[in-house]
């Protein structure tokens, strides 16, 4: 038994050296793909003001919703659309008045640079188009919006590669697989990019990204917190700098935060 103790003391020590909250201050936010770069371009500021890191799980709005719905343990969940944080809600999964809208997100079509006629374009290109996956990702469904209405979605299904997300839609792009398809305007703003056509917004619905406190957050404080700094006018400035859209009027009446 001494022998033990003495074998557990300097551990016992160690730990009692280390902050308190070192292990227990982190906020998980969960951030759709599409939605991650700019998040890591404002977080610094967050992070100036709050004591806490933030942690990024990102992969598809429908995948992630999926996770939450399972009790995942994520303090935010930022979605690039407002369906999964409005199921979120009727389920009783999130606390209560949290639902926001964040952003609204723009769709780009990825295309040659020498290329000016984007309709012309699309009606005639025939290699593959990228776009992420409709049946999980908002930015994929706003494309296949895009393609119906130009009546191209049954002509074109043998050219579709689906990706995940749209930041896997991106990456496809980007590593020079396919010369043609639908991302965020946010990602080709972030990356610096000048070879997109920003897609008419009457051509899909509206990108409404939309936030919400998981039932399951350890804390909730901090979330709103970081929900209050994203929806802030300074934010949202930098955020249509970066490729977004301005929010609806009755979004940007609210924006300032809100108690939970």
């Amino acid at each position: 038994m001494v022998r033990r103790l003495s074998l557990l003391l300097p551990a016992l020590l160690v730990a009692m050296a280390l902050p308190v909250n070192a292990d227990n201050c982190t906020l998980r936010v969960a951030v759709a793909a599409s939605f991650r770069p700019a998040l890591e371009q404002v977080l610094p500021e967050f992070g100036r003001r709050h004591a806490c890191p933030v942690q990024l799980s990102s992969g598809s709005s429908g995948v992630l919703y999926q996770q939450i719905a399972h009790r995942a343990p994520f303090d935010l969940f930022l979605s690039a659309d407002r369906e999964r944080p409005e199921l979120l809600e009727k389920q009783g999964g999130v606390l209560g008045n949290s639902r926001q809208t964040y952003a609204l997100g723009l769709l780009a079509l990825w295309h040659p640079k020498s290329e000016s006629n984007i309709e012309q374009l699309m009606q005639t290109w025939p290699d593959t188009i990228v776009l992420a996956d409709p049946r999980v990702a908002p930015f994929g469904n706003a494309a296949r919006q895009v393609l119906e209405g130009l009546g191209l979605w049954e002509k074109k299904q043998t050219q579709l590669a689906r990706a995940h997300n749209a930041g896997q839609a991106y990456l496809m792009l980007d590593s020079g697989n396919a010369q043609l398809g639908f991302v965020a305007a946010s990602q080709m703003r972030a990356a610096g990019r000048t070879n997109f056509w920003l897609l008419p917004q009457h051509w899909y619905h509206p990108i409404e990204q939309q936030l919400v406190i998981p039932i399951q957050s350890r804390r909730p404080q901090k979330a709103q917190a970081l929900a209050d700094y994203l929806r802030s006018p300074e934010v949202q400035a930098q955020l249509r700098r970066l490729g977004y859209g301005v929010l609806p009027a009755a979004d940007r009446g609210r924006e300032g935060g809100r108690g939970l």
